[in-house]
């Protein structure tokens, strides 16, 4: 069937300080810049998560990336925050600031970067825009600002204590914007996390019990509320959140809507009209996409992602499918599965439930589906950095 290649769901980029600078707009400058001081006086370094064996360039050297990427044969990227101005905290992907203001000019200063970044490598990548939900016009003009500007997508905004639920029917307007344009949303995982203090281990733990939770939670509330009802081709990704967790809370989710919990009679008490009108899970196959990042079998066994045995028998219940799940490298995150990742492809090619066909869907075709990549601008690249998946179905001697 000829090369393949790796589209990664999964990219982290930001500008370093001073290249942020350019991006602000004039009157944020001399506060931005006691910020820097402040920062580069207390040693904190210009990064957010990142392995520092990548080097702080990896985050916004546009040909070092190429390079490094194209090494693992990935041809294009999901790109994400790695930091903004004014972030309060570095090492989370959709920052806190201090107040709304130096929030939004952050976000503004990031996204205008960030257009510019892809720019770099025209096709290659996807940036997702970042944008608020608390102003329902200023998001409907961000978003249509991303699609004049070709970025590939927008990030979805944390749920933090006093914010709107994706299920309440006020945000109608954003989803009709962004189905509209036909861009797709993603909801990248830790967004929402508390601010867990003090920091240190205890802290780490527990978000990395918790982080599943706030990961996924943005899709049961859209299934609730009725949103991809209302807005049939609104596409959502979920990406790095967790995937066992999220496949346990769907799986529940089709029990409770069945009419079989007590959570639904209580619900049918209260004689408001139902908002959902189909089994959870038809709206993964309809509306959602999975992108397993890190890729690793042991966030979830490989058979139990694509639903098959080594016989391609379906297995019970619920599970994401091959038509749902991407691949992330997670770069360059301290996480991230570089310079690995050709060994994740392998353990991916080499499952027997997983035939050639489903690995290149979960590889490359599914993420050009959903993000808009032309196979026909990829080719080149893909002709000159890919691979063969039967070369891959036999361990190396080496």
């Amino acid at each position: 069937m000829g090369r393949t290649a790796i589209i990664s769901v999964d990219g982290h980029v930001k500008a370093s300080r001073a290249g942020y600078r350019q991006y602000l707009e004039q009157k944020y400058l001399e506060q931005y810049d006691e910020s820097v001081k402040e920062a580069e006086d207390a040693g904190v370094p210009d990064a957010g998560n990142l392995n520092p064996e990548f080097g702080f360039d990896a985050q916004w050297d546009s040909e070092r990336r190429l390079e490094s990427l194209e090494g693992q044969g990935v041809v294009a990227e999901v790109l994400f925050p790695n930091g903004q101005p004014f972030q309060v905290n570095r090492l989370e992907d959709a920052g806190r600031a201090m107040d709304a203001e130096l929030a939004a000019a952050g976000r503004r200063a990031y996204n205008r970067w960030l257009v510019d970044f892809c720019a770099e490598a025209p096709g290659r990548r996807a940036g997702q825009a970042v944008v608020s939900f608390d102003d329902i016009d200023e998001a409907i003009a961000d978003i249509s600002w991303a699609k004049e500007r070709d970025l590939g997508g927008i990030m979805m905004p944390p749920l933090n204590p006093g914010g709107t639920f994706f299920f309440d029917p006020a945000l109608d307007p954003i989803w009709a914007a962004i189905q509209d344009v036909g861009l797709p949303i993603s909801q990248h995982g830790g967004a929402g996390l508390p601010a867990y203090s003090p920091p240190g281990f205890a802290s780490i733990i527990t978000i990395s019990v918790e982080n599943a939770f706030f990961s996924s939670r943005s899709l049961w509330q859209l299934i609730a509320g009725g949103v991809f009802d209302r807005f049939p081709d609104l596409k959502v990704s979920f990406i790095e959140t967790q995937v066992f967790f999220l496949t346990a809370a769907i799986a529940h989710m089709d029990q409770t809507l069945a009419g079989t919990d007590d959570w639904m009679a209580f619900a049918r008490s209260l004689k408001r009209e139902r908002t959902v009108s189909r089994p959870a899970s038809e709206y993964i196959a309809t509306n959602c996409y999975i992108g397993v990042s890190p890729f690793d079998p042991r966030q979830i066994p490989i058979d139990q992602l694509v639903g098959k045995d080594a016989d391609q028998r379906p297995l019970p219940g619920f599970h994401i499918g091959a038509d749902a799940a991407m691949f992330g490298v997670d770069y360059p995150h301290f996480e991230s599965i570089f310079p690995g990742t050709m060994d994740k492809v392998a353990t991916l090619t080499r499952d027997p439930s997983v035939t050639e066909q489903d690995a290149r869907k979960i590889l490359f075709d599914n993420a050009a589906r959903l993000y808009g990549f032309d196979r026909a601008v990829l080719q080149p690249h893909i002709d000159r950095i890919g691979f063969e998946l039967e070369d891959l179905l036999v361990p190396s001697l080496a």
